[in-house]
């Protein structure tokens, strides 16, 4: 539990703090985007397939704690993505977030605040490039959907 509540502090910190490259409107958008992911996901793969959990099996307040985890860390990503560099760049970026993302998630484990029941830590290895590529599409279509209601307005 400490090292959740530790990591909530710090990353809020970081998200508020941090200087900001990309709109209010794009963190909302995307801090409402990775906590709707991650509830269906905990519902999908924690409590109907039983792959892996918070804290214990089965539902608990506590479990909630968790997904607030997503909407810092994904504004974080965001803000300083390299969006003008060259495509290795943005690779080598995305591949860094992998694995902070697979060090976290071993880090977690040691302090028990998830747990493994049938899941294996390639299978999120395999997932992160794509959960982070949905959270860029997001961004991507809700910047399309900025420029075209300016435009459609008249700004």
């Amino acid at each position: 539990m400490t090292l959740l509540v530790v990591s909530l502090i710090v990353f809020y910190a970081v998200a508020i703090f941090m200087p900001k490259h990309i709109s209010g409107l794009q963190i909302w958008s995307v801090s409402l985007f990775s906590l709707v992911t991650e509830c269906l996901s905990d519902m999908i793969l924690d409590l109907k397939l039983n792959l892996f959990g918070y804290f214990s099996p089965g539902y608990q307040w506590s479990g909630f704690l968790p997904i607030f985890l997503y909407p810092p860390i994904n504004a974080v990503f965001l803000n300083y993505y390299p969006y003008k560099a060259r495509k290795w760049y943005r690779l080598l970026y995305i591949v860094g977030w992998i694995a902070f993302c697979l060090g976290y998630e071993i880090a977690a484990l040691k302090s028990k605040f998830f747990y493994y029941h049938h899941w294996k830590l390639w299978y999120s290895a395999m997932c992160y490039p794509v959960l982070l590529l949905m959270v860029l599409c997001n961004f991507k279509f809700t910047q399309w959907l900025q420029r075209r209601d300016r435009s459609a307005h008249g700004g």
